[in-house]
Parts: structure tokens; sequence; C-alpha cells
């Protein structure tokens, strides 16, 4: 019988499990969830806090070969994101750093870091300079694990969505709630992000990665194109609406993931929310 590797999620949230769901086919997987309810795995999750003292000694028992640190800000304030970005990954650290079968830590780290307002493209190149306390920690977040001894990898997402991320759904119907600014909008869907990381970790057997993917699907787009591209798939007129101010926000592209073996699901926003709109009217069948 082939003994699997062992791969450690702390951190599951809906991200998290739709990871771990794919990875299961070829990881032993054991997630970390402060409160385990609404699960829908196909995997261990243990119910634990990373501030639990028993956190550390359950981490070292394990003795994972991968670790995938997914844990998300409860609410939209600076302690919450200190705590998921930075103290809460200071101690997944110094709880993996003994363990000697750890092979790579993965970070999953956010866009939000890049807080500059400029029409030029930005990419893994690019120096963030985060404009608010939610992407100033997740930038220390980075920092942090870069400067361990660790073998590691942060993955910067975009907007991410899928089948049951409905807002931009319910967005598109109610379009008196767009915002006032077309801004430029970048996204990711969830279905590639577990992909991409799945091909991550069978590339990590023959050469080794980056420390840095920003994971986007490389076609930035005014927020207005999206909604109205939502409307015709939900067979409603085109809503012609005017910016109140000028056109705003990021543009980002990877310039490392297209120079990879690597093939989005999704590669853009119209086949990715067609996808989305189907799977909605049939669940509501």
């Amino acid at each position: 019988m082939e003994i699997k590797e062992k791969l450690l999620i702390v951190g599951c949230g809906k991200l998290g499990q739709k990871i771990g769901n794919l990875l299961s086919k070829k990881f032993e997987i054991i997630g970390v969830k402060r409160k385990k309810t609404n699960t829908d795995s196909h995997f261990h999750i243990m119910e634990l806090d990373i501030f639990n003292n028993e956190f550390t000694k359950t981490i070292n028992s394990i003795n994972p070969d991968y670790v995938i640190y997914a844990v998300a800000a409860d609410k939209q304030t600076e302690d919450s994101y200190r705590d998921a970005y930075v103290n809460g990954l200071r101690v997944t650290i110094d709880a993996v750093l003994p363990c000697q079968n750890t092979k790579h830590f993965f970070f999953i780290s956010s866009s939000r870091v890049y807080g500059q307002q400029t029409d030029e493209i930005m990419s893994e190149f690019t120096k963030p300079l985060p404009n608010d306390f939610g992407g100033r920690a997740l930038l220390d977040g980075e920092l942090l694990l870069k400067n361990t001894t660790l073998s590691s990898t942060t993955l910067r997402l975009s907007g991410i969505y899928g089948n049951t991320r409905s807002h931009m759904l319910r967005l598109a119907i109610n379009p008196e709630d767009w915002p006032g600014c077309n801004r430029w909008t970048n996204r990711i869907h969830e279905d590639d992000i577990c992909c991409f990381i799945f091909f991550l970790l069978d590339k990590i057997k023959v050469t080794p990665l980056e420390p840095l993917y920003l994971l986007t699907d490389n076609t930035p787009v005014p927020i207005y194109d999206v909604l109205n591209w939502i409307r015709m798939e939900l067979n409603l007129i085109k809503y012609e609406k005017i910016s109140k101010e000028k056109q705003d926000g990021k543009r980002l592209i990877s310039k490392i993931i297209p120079g990879l073996n690597f093939d989005f699901k999704y590669s853009d926003y119209r086949n990715g929310y067609s996808s989305i709109v189907d799977y909605n009217k049939r669940i509501k069948l």
C-alpha cells in the first residue's frame, strides 16, 4: 500500500477545504480549523485554535511534509488582520521549524499588498506599496516567512470567485448598487487556485519553486464590463452607467505563470462567470 505524504492545511475555510478536497487524491490531508462548522471536506479536520497551547505540540506530532497556511481574517480590523497574517503565521512557522519532514511551506496572501493606484501593469516584480492595514499585515506576513529558514512560496491571490461566491451575480442584477467608479478589477477562479497548487506540488519534485507567484487570470478589466457580461448571461439588458470618477484600481498580470506548463481552466471572466451562471441556474432547478 502506497504511503501518502502528509499535507497540513492551517485554515480550512471555503478555500482551504476546496484545496484539501482536490489534493486528498494525492496526499494525506490534515486540516486545522478554529471552529469545525459547516465543513464539506473529504479529509480530516481538527478543531484547534492556532493560539491554543496544544497547537505546536499537535503540529510537531503530525510532522507534515508540506504546509499550506490559508488562514483568513475574521473581521475587517487591523487586529484581526495581524492575528491572521502575522501573529498566527509566526506561531505556525515556529511550530513547523522543528519538524524534520517538512519540505515546503505555502502562504496564501493577497494582491491587497499592492496599494498603489497606477495605470501601469503590476506583477511579481513590482514592489508592493500597501495603503491600508490589511495590505500592510499581508506584506508583513510575506516578509516574515521569507526571512525564515523554511523553503517557502507565497501565493498572492487576486479577487477570488467561484460557483458558491455569488456577490457579483447579485450586484449585476441590482445596478443601483454598482460602485460609482468603473475601477479596474482582477480575478482568479477558486478552481484554478487549487489546480495551480496541485501543479506546484508536482513541479517541486523536479525543480525548485519561485518564492512568489501572483495568481491572477491576467485579464484585468473594468468592473462595469464584468457586471454587464454577467447581465448578458442572465438574459438582462446592458446597463449604461457613467463612472462618476476617473477610472482607478490596479491592473495585475503574472510575469511568471505564463512561462510555466500550466493552463487556466478559466482564463478570463467571460468563461468563469458563464460557468457560474450555469451552475446557479442548475441548483435552482
